[in-house]
């Protein structure tokens, strides 16, 4: 491509996209004058990756936005959706876990993926699930917020295990002070901002207040917080700065096409997080390439922006970025590449670690490699990286009766067997495998799932194009883009999103993945559906009684062999078996009508059966086990 193949464009801010033949985008970037940025591609000091793009380029496309900030976004946005050859690219482009205040008058800490406007407070983003449950426990170690009474809390007659082991002050039976509760409340949300100093003064506060009080044992409490507070987070030993400042300190390694970025929190001058990022696409590219998609996923999603970001030399658009933190925290932020004292030795303490994460990562991809087809599924269906986490839907009924779906996850080609997951299909009573398929994918995106699990890079769907059809409802009800497949049983048809069909050879590598995620669906479906229809087949009558639970049930059943002489039994006799009493005696009589010489329908007389459809009808030859399969 050539200058005079440009279209006219403008000066104004907005992003530009390379396209290569087959309409594929191959580069996104950014411009505060897009007609002086797209131009410098064509000049004599352009660069080795400038002058690959323009050879491999067909055509640009370029949209005008309103201000640099905006461009930024839409620039991340793209990069996320074309994922571009020559851009540089998160490898674990996931969805962040965050840590949730709920906004009750008792609020708990959860676990989440998803940041929503609830009045809730989010702290994060967190660099894995790992680290939030590890903060997770240094919080319920020392401060007593409670865990078991779910959200909105929910009122109990009797507390948990943790209220007597001292660590949850029970407001779900009113055995709280609304300001106590209140006072450990600000005490976390300061330690989960990064104020530990603020937090270890309140304990060391209340420790002796308490003592003067003479009240031994609370003081007593308090120390020991105070110590696991300082033994878990290393208050005496972390890195600290005199100058008791907020920031964030970044820093960049590089190993051909392999890129590491690790970003250090330090709050009240004392670092007390980080977070690092593994990036592929990083051969000729400018340590300001490296950084830009990581300030845009991690700035983007961050709950807390500090004053001062400290970013190594690089020909980072520094105007960009500020503008775009400053709209994030609702204050001016800088964005500095120091010089000289000790802000420089932090850089060079970030740089050190990326350098050391970095060799890690490679090490460890060259020691775990992928299995085979990873890469080959990436070249079959077209997709702008390989699918290292391929998630698989499967759905398993027994003429119409206790479907259920399946979710199985493939990571590297690889099963995941610690995230599988088991869904009841609500509200059908016919067998529709479509409807069934559209709410299994709905409910992954939406609801405690989408907080749990993050994102994958690929859907496989079992069937054709019909349950195709009904995912891809359900990803955009959902307002989620993920890469669809299909895979039809009888001559095992790749079926793409945009309705080609692909048969490959039995031994194709692409093929036997998702051949072995289809079967990995397939079974824990069907093992699903068979758990439970045998519950159901054992469901006892005495299960809808009121009051009656396992162990009052089983102990009936022993002592009468029939429904009818259940019913003639007298409330003195049904209290007299041990472990009956009065009151459930009571229960059961009243559920029968005295009256009645009949058993319910449905029901056969003696151990009854609830749910009589859970298994084929008398002198049926149907297969239960190979009807559970479809």
């Amino acid at each position: 491509m050539t200058p005079a193949d440009l279209p006219v464009l403008p000066r104004q801010p907005g992003c530009y996209l390379w396209y290569a033949a087959g309409d594929r985008v191959i580069y996104v970037g950014k411009a505060i004058d897009l007609r002086s940025r797209v131009r410098s591609y064509f000049g004599a000091t352009s660069g080795a990756k400038a002058q690959l793009i323009t050879r491999d380029a067909v055509r640009l496309e370029y949209i005008v936005t309103e201000h640099e900030v905006e461009a930024l976004i839409l620039e991340a946005n793209l990069i996320k959706r074309y994922k571009p050859h020559y851009n540089v690219l998160l490898k674990d482009d996931k969805s962040y876990p965050f840590l949730k205040l709920t906004n009750e008058p008792f609020p708990m800490l959860q676990f989440t993926r998803r940041v929503v406007k609830d009045g809730a407070q989010y702290f994060g983003p967190y660099p894995n699930p790992g680290v939030v449950r590890r903060v997770q426990e240094l919080v319920a170690a020392v401060f007593p917020l409670r865990q078991n009474s779910g959200s909105p809390m929910v009122k109990r007659k009797k507390p948990c295990l943790r209220h007597h082991m001292g660590r949850c002050p029970a407001p779900c039976i009113g055995a709280t002070d609304p300001e106590a509760y209140a006072a450990t409340v600000a005490q976390v949300r300061a330690f989960l901002e990064g104020r530990v100093e603020e937090t270890v003064v309140l304990l060391e506060r209340d420790m002796k207040a308490a003592a003067q009080r003479m009240e031994f044992e609370l003081a007593r409490t308090y120390r020991d917080r105070l110590e696991a507070l300082k033994r878990m987070t290393g208050y005496e030993s972390t890195v600290q700065s005199s100058a008791g400042e907020d920031l964030d300190f970044l820093g960049v390694a590089q190993a051909g096409d392999a890129a590491m970025v690790q970003l250090f929190q330090m709050r009240r001058g004392r670092v007390v997080g980080r977070d690092k990022r593994y990036l592929t696409g990083a051969a000729n590219a400018s340590v300001a390439e490296v950084l830009e998609p990581f300030l845009a996923e991690y700035y983007g999603m961050a709950t807390h922006v500090p004053p001062v970001v400290l970013v190594p030399p690089s020909d980072l658009l520094a105007g960009f970025w500020e503008a775009f933190l400053a709209q994030r925290a609702g204050r001016k932020v800088e964005v500095r590449v120091p010089r000289r004292g000790d802000k420089v030795q932090l850089l060079a303490m970030a740089e050190r670690n990326a350098r050391t994460g970095l060799d890690a990562e490679l090490s460890l991809l060259e020691k775990r490699g992928e299995a085979p087809g990873v890469k080959e599924l990436q070249t079959v269906l077209g997709l702008g990286t390989p699918p290292w986490r391929l998630e698989g839907f499967d759905i398993s009924n027994l003429m119409g009766t206790h479907t259920v779906a399946s979710l199985v996850v493939f990571e590297g080609g690889r099963a995941k067997k610690s995230e599988y997951r088991r869904l009841r299909i609500h509200g059908l009573d016919h067998p529709d495998d479509f409807a069934s398929m559209h709410q299994a994918v709905y409910r992954r995106f939406t609801g405690r799932l989408a907080d749990q699990l993050p994102a994958p890079d690929l859907l496989l769907i079992d069937g054709g194009k019909g349950q195709l059809s009904a995912a891809k409802r359900a990803l955009r009800e959902a307002g989620v883009e993920v890469p669809l497949v299909g895979l039809a049983k009888r001559v095992e048809t790749i079926v793409t999103e945009d309705g080609r069909e692909v048969l490959l050879p039995n031994a194709h590598p692409a093929l036997r993945l998702l051949i072995h995620a289809r079967d990995e669906a397939h079974r824990t479906a069907v093992g699903y559906n068979r758990q439970r229809r045998g519950q159901a087949m054992t469901r006892s009558l005495l299960d809808d009684v009121p009051g009656v639970g396992p162990k009052r049930r089983d102990a009936l059943l022993a002592r009468f062999s029939s429904v009818d002489q259940l019913r003639d039994a007298s409330v003195e006799e049904l209290a007299a078996i041990p472990g009956v009493g009065p009151v459930a005696a009571a229960a059961v009589k009243a559920y029968f009508d005295p009256g009645s010489d009949t058993v319910p329908e449905g029901e056969p007389d003696g151990v009854a059966v609830v749910d009589p459809d859970a298994a084929p009808q008398a002198g049926a030859t149907v297969d239960a086990d190979a009807a559970a399969a479809r």
